[in-house]
């Protein structure tokens, strides 16, 4: 038997190549997940979880919450998108500054 048809061969290479993706995947999952939150929203009626990526950000709701990341668009665009997605919003806030009511009703328009 030649030495590239070894059975020990072939389990060292797929080993390798499993701990490779198993490296990667992880590496990239923890990257996702550490993107800052610039977004957070209260809707006024709960949804199913969900997550859309609307005007360039990933926004994941669940029940009446709803976090974001950065996006390119302003702020008071987001808010909208995400009441014509979501439904009215009861509360919005961009880096922890949360809208008046006159913003938050435009918001809702």
């Amino acid at each position: 038997m030649l030495l590239s048809q070894s059975p020990l061969r072939a389990a060292i290479i797929f080993s390798i190549a499993a701990f490779t993706s198993l490296i990667l995947f992880t590496a990239t999952t923890v990257q996702a997940r550490s993107t800052a939150v610039a977004y957070t929203a209260e809707l006024q009626a709960p949804v199913d979880t969900v997550q859309e990526i609307i005007k360039g950000a990933v926004i994941r709701c669940d029940g009446t919450q709803c976090i974001g990341g950065q996006s390119s668009s302003s702020p008071r665009t987001v808010c909208a998108k995400i009441a014509d997605e979501f439904g009215p919003v009861a509360s919005f806030a961009y880096k922890g500054e949360a809208f008046d009511a006159k913003a938050l009703a435009r918001c809702n328009d």
